[in-house]
């Protein structure tokens, strides 16, 4: 995992000398080897989420894929299904000064049955909780380093949830607008989560008014600097592209029907039902 320079923002707003890096997996606390790999009982959207080049995407509906652009288009895993990018889809988001985001949207080869998310229509404020939806390595063994405690990151992966709360917005990483989450050990969620390698592409959910949307997209992590590059210590954070603010850019792609040949396609994103709330 490469860790990445230019952080002086997030570093000053956070952590002194910080260090972020491309994310790839959720560490949960409570994980206990299969608790947090099903589906949540309040699903906020938990089977749009798969993989793309075995690390993270999230399905948005009518055939279109978001993801991280280091992660980038590639043959994409939804449940048991497996879909191909449809070659030159790919489109990656700007920011209002024309410099690109580290986001993409691409088509898959296919409509899979699954709800359309919705996107958060605002940045969610600070205290917000979450839900951290993503495919990565597994909770490794309790460890300390420098004296700061956590855990080192399993060798297996899988899809996992995972909760936390917001804690700081406005944040501009990797020309990404971003809000951020923090791994604690004290006043934790009950299935505390943070990013770690393979969950790039991830999703955050966030409740609102009663309704599930998509409020981010899990791109990198923050940590101590000199930490053991796989390990999730306390204090680290989760950095999420706030999708609100490249909301008419996603919809603009991804939200209008695309028209397929029902010769070839089964499913018609008309037949595609919203995600239930």
């Amino acid at each position: 995992m490469q860790r990445a320079a230019g952080i002086l923002a997030l570093a000053t707003a956070l952590i002194s000398a910080a260090v972020v890096a491309p994310t790839h997996a959720l560490v949960v606390v409570s994980d206990r080897g299969s608790a947090d790999t099903t589906r949540p009982s309040d699903d906020p959207g938990w089977s749009n989420v798969g993989t793309v080049w075995a690390l993270t995407g999230t399905y948005l509906g009518n055939g279109w894929m978001l993801s991280a652009s280091h992660v980038g288009a590639g043959p994409v895993v939804l449940g048991s299904r497996k879909f191909n990018p449809v070659p030159n889809s790919t489109v990656q988001l700007q920011n209002p000064d024309g410099t690109l985001a580290d986001i993409i949207v691409f088509r898959i080869d296919g409509v899979p049955r699954l709800p359309r998310l919705q996107i958060a229509r605002a940045t969610p404020k600070v205290g917000t909780p979450v839900v951290l939806v993503a495919h990565g390595r597994n909770r490794g063994a309790p460890l300390i380093w420098s004296g700061h405690p956590g855990f080192a990151w399993g060798m297996a992966s899988a899809l996992r949830w995972g909760t936390n709360i917001v804690a700081k917005t406005e944040v501009r990483v990797n020309s990404t607008q971003a809000f951020v989450t923090q791994f604690r050990k004290d006043g934790a969620t009950s299935h505390e989560a943070q990013a770690a390698q393979g969950d790039s592409g991830g999703a955050v959910f966030e409740k609102e008014q009663g309704k599930w949307r998509l409020a981010g997209l899990l791109y990198m992590v923050s940590g101590y600097p000199d930490q053991p590059a796989e390990a999730a210590l306390y204090g680290n954070f989760s950095l999420c592209a706030d999708l609100a603010q490249y909301r008419p850019q996603i919809e603009k792609l991804a939200m209008k029907p695309t028209w397929h040949d029902p010769s070839k396609q089964k499913d018609s994103p008309q037949s595609e039902p919203v995600l239930p709330h």
